[in-house]
């Protein structure tokens, strides 16, 4: 069941036509065994003065005929489709489930003949209904707070303070003290550490204060710290501690070293907000039962150095009742293993089998299946898979710097920059998660410094197997986490670049004599020309001649551009090519900038 409030234009709509002796809200259910949807007018139906409203993504929203529906002959509404039954492209239909409504008039000797006629602005008939239907707009809409206020997702405010009560959960308001905490390694991190929201930390002096992350954060692969926001949890001046005092970390995370607030909390913060309330609710009633996906997953990703997004819950009530399938894709020790196995023991529900691919000793858990490595349904690999976690990945990118003269130092920099950004997208994928190329394209752009770039992401084959596409999204198997080893990852700089010294003639047509100053007309085609060879001139077929140039400066209503030489230097090398108009072929390292343009003005 759900509830969203109507527009007060349409209650204006259905207390008029229904005072006036029209058919209103004639309501139908859309299903597709409901269908047709066929109106049942007492008299001949008027189709002008039909119109359909429902419900689109959770909002009413009213619909056109002849783009969402037509009107067959037999008096049903018909919604556009194409011809396997699927929604016509401009077309919108309503939510699935949902109700929708037809309002329309009828004329003819079975129609009710009305007392009420007049439907025109001013008139004593649609005052009535414009002040009744204000009345019931208001009312919908206190009523769909009432609706939403029932739910954790939409709750808010008070509403939200009594929602979460359900589960023992009540708002940390600003008598609970808050600060900050640093979480450090004793060396640079060796890859991604994830510190969940909600990890607990204490004091190691009595008396023991306990406090919570408020906040999800990562200490990031180099890094040797992190701060993260906490809140104690018990209110007052008991959790106001001095700086250094916490130092305990409940549950260690595997690569921090340390804990430590470099401040004393105080009492000086904000009340919990909606969001941070929301999300403790959600996790307490996830970690709470013992009977649903979510408990599996929050049993697991209470556990150091895992994620949510490592793990991958599976289940199929048609083919496979009573068996739950947990694909996980993280590092773990022999201990952590078995820890991991044991909290899915407690945690799975009674009489549910829970088949995993954690590789832990059979003896540790005997009511375990045994280990699940791979999907029964999978062919041969054609890529390389790690340790049955990873799909190994290659990336090599190619950046063009925005400045056509780096030093060797600012080169080292920017390929860093874009190594590091590189690493951390395919390290933040989850298991089963696809690496959409044009995001990765999109990350390097972002870099401060980067003009273009060209990149290829592929699978790394397996042994006899062959390199797929290199420009598309990579998606992994849904047992598997994407994986990136230096060895794999390749980033280089365009270092470079090949300035072309460029002079072109120019002809001045009889209308840009004619029209205006000339002198102006003829910067503005300098200009124009300067442009096009700038943005075309990557594009040329190699190699680059004064004649594939030209081709790129059509004649214009303004101007012609009659001929074109050039004068080219390496930069990089410091070489000045002494030939005039020579012939370049560009190496894929190498990128053309056109540096001067210079112009003559063609007689006649």
């Amino acid at each position: 069941m759900t509830y969203a409030a109507e527009p007060y234009a349409q209650f204006v709509d259905d207390l008029l036509m229904s005072l006036t002796g029209g058919v209103t809200r004639e309501r139908f259910t859309f299903l597709p065994e409901a269908e047709p949807y066929r109106l049942s007018p007492q008299g001949t139906l008027v189709p002008s003065s039909l119109t359909v409203f429902g419900l689109v993504d959770g909002h009413y929203a009213r619909f056109q005929a002849g783009r969402d529906f037509v009107l067959t002959n037999d008096f049903a509404v018909e919604w556009r489709a194409q011809g396997d039954g699927t929604k016509a492209p401009d077309a919108i239909w309503p939510d699935d489930a949902s109700a929708f409504f037809a309002n329309y008039d009828t004329v003819g000797v079975a129609a009710a003949v009305p007392l009420l006629n007049d439907r025109n602005p001013g008139s004593v008939t649609r005052l009535l209904a414009e002040s009744f239907a204000r009345e019931f707009a208001v009312l919908s809409r206190q009523l769909e707070s009432v609706y939403q206020a029932g739910f954790l997702s939409t709750a808010g405010g008070r509403d939200l303070d009594q929602v979460v009560q359900l589960v023992g959960v009540t708002r940390r308001t600003r008598s609970f003290a808050s600060g900050s905490v640093i979480f450090s390694c004793n060396a640079p991190a060796t890859g991604d550490i994830a510190i969940n929201a909600g990890t607990r930390l204490s004091t190691a002096q009595p008396p023991l204060v306990v406090f919570e992350t408020t906040e999800d954060h990562t200490l990031r692969r180099g890094d040797l710290s992190v701060d993260v926001p906490i809140r104690a949890t018990v209110s007052g001046p008991a959790g106001i501690v001095p700086a250094r005092a916490i130092a305990v970390i409940h549950r260690p995370i595997l690569g921090v070293a340390a804990v430590s607030n470099a401040q004393g909390t105080t009492l000086a913060g904000e009340d919990e907000s909606d969001e941070g309330l929301r999300a403790r609710a959600s996790r307490a009633l996830e970690g709470a039962g013992r009977a649903t996906p979510g408990a599996l997953l929050a049993a697991l990703g209470a556990l150091p150095a895992m994620r949510e997004k490592f793990v991958r819950i599976e289940e199929d009530h048609q083919t496979r009742p009573g068996v739950v399938i947990v694909n996980v894709a993280a590092e773990m020790t022999a201990a952590g293993a078995a820890r991991a196995v044991q909290q899915l023991e407690e945690t799975r529900p009674a009489g549910v089998r829970v088949l995993h691919n954690i590789d832990a000793p059979p003896a540790v858990i005997a009511s375990v299946p045994p280990n699940v490595r791979e999907d029964p349904l999978a062919g041969p690999p054609s890529a390389t898979v790690v340790e049955g976690l990873y799909q190994l990945v290659r990336v090599r990118a190619l950046l063009l710097p925005s400045s056509p003269s780096l030093s060797g130092a600012e080169r080292a920099a920017l390929q860093a920059k874009g190594r590091e950004a590189i690493k951390q997208l395919v390290a933040d994928a989850g298991i089963g998660e696809t690496l959409v190329y044009n995001r990765l394209v999109s990350t390097l752009m972002a870099l401060d410094g980067v003009l273009d770039v060209a990149v290829e992401l592929y699978a790394k084959p397996a042994v006899g197997a062959t390199i797929g596409a290199r420009r598309q999204n990579l998606s992994p198997p849904k047992t598997l986490r994407p994986k990136l080893s230096d060895e794999d990852l390749t980033v280089e700089i365009a270092s470079e670049i090949v300035a072309f010294d460029v002079t072109v003639t120019i002809h001045l047509s009889d209308f840009a004599k004619a029209t205006g100053d000339p002198a102006d007309n003829l910067a503005d085609a300098r200009a124009e020309v300067a442009g096009l060879l700038q943005d075309r001139i990557g594009a040329v077929t190699a190699p680059i001649i004064p004649s594939a140039l030209l081709a790129q400066l059509a004649p214009t209503v303004t101007y012609t551009v009659t001929t074109l030489s050039y004068t080219v230097q390496y930069l990089e090398a410091g070489l000045q090519v002494n030939e005039a108009d020579p012939a370049i072929t560009l190496g894929e390292l190498e990128r053309p900038w056109v540096r001067t343009l210079q112009t003559t003005v063609g007689s006649g």
